[in-house]
């Protein structure tokens, strides 16, 4: 791709008027990793144009294997902007930005972070809790235990699920908020709390699985989790009765049918 052809690919997204022809160019430029490209970006970012900064922060955040040498700088550059920038969009894409490249992030990150936990934007709060996922540092991990308190179902369960099963972390303070969500009134957050006690043996796990179980109301994730706990076994009998119960009833969902069938074929085999 030649130096005009990328210049259209940039002019073109900055013109986008769907968010799904944004993305299609953004995807184009992340295909040309040049000096040149990455210079431009670089160049988009220092700009005073907010769409500009956003299309150089969307590009660079995610260059595979090429993005070492850039990344440093980006993050600098992002830093930069939590220091200066109120811009609520601009915030959540370098939040985006940071999750996908947390490995270069530093411990005296995270004092800089922390402030956004509080922020009054959802959207900034969810991407800040993207932006810890798999960081076993203490400093992400109070992080994202706070989140994990969130008002929003979707920032706790996101924040649940990067404690429970993102990392192998084991602590009071994880166990705590996990026996907290898995009492959580929310399926999703209930079930991702249950699948990261059970990755840490929590003898309190046996009593949440046969609550759930008495439910008859869990998806594929519990069948994960059902699937990867020490004497899964014992639960045949129970999640059996339930397939026998339902097999025949043309209003359940085929694929979860099939997902129980299989799960119990795998328990059957161990």
């Amino acid at each position: 791709m030649n130096e005009s052809e990328v210049s259209k690919l940039f002019e073109r997204a900055y013109k986008a008027k769907t968010n799904n022809n944004y993305w299609n160019q953004i995807f184009e430029l992340r295909k040309v990793v040049t000096p040149e490209m990455i210079s431009k970006c670089f160049s988009l970012i220092d700009s005073d144009d907010l769409k500009f900064q956003e299309i150089g922060i969307d590009v660079l955040s995610q260059l595979g294997e090429d993005r070492k040498s850039s990344t440093p700088k980006l993050l600098d550059k992002i830093f930069g902007f939590f220091e200066t920038s109120t811009d609520e969009k601009l915030i959540s894409k370098s939040l985006f930005a940071i999750g996908h490249n947390n490995k270069y992030i530093r411990n005296k990150h995270f004092s800089v972070l922390e402030k956004f936990k509080s922020s009054n934007s959802t959207d900034i709060r969810y991407a800040l809790t993207f932006s810890l996922l798999g960081i076993k540092r203490n400093g992400a991990i109070k992080i994202l235990i706070e989140l994990a308190n969130d008002k929003s179902l979707r920032i706790r369960d996101w924040a649940t699920f990067g404690l429970g099963t993102q990392i192998e972390t084991d602590t009071k303070e994880i166990r705590d908020i996990l026996y907290k969500n898995s009492l959580s009134k929310n399926d999703q957050i209930r079930q991702e709390a249950i699948k990261g006690l059970a990755n840490r043996n929590d003898e309190r796990v046996e009593e949440l699985i046969l609550s759930e179980l008495h439910k008859e109301n869990f998806d594929t994730l519990f069948f994960d989790t059902l699937l990867n706990i020490k004497n899964s076994e014992q639960y045949l009998p129970m999640i059996i009765h339930i397939y026998e119960k339902y097999k025949k009833d043309q209003t359940i969902n085929f694929d979860w049918l099939n997902d129980l069938k299989d799960c119990i074929k795998i328990l059957q085999d161990k």
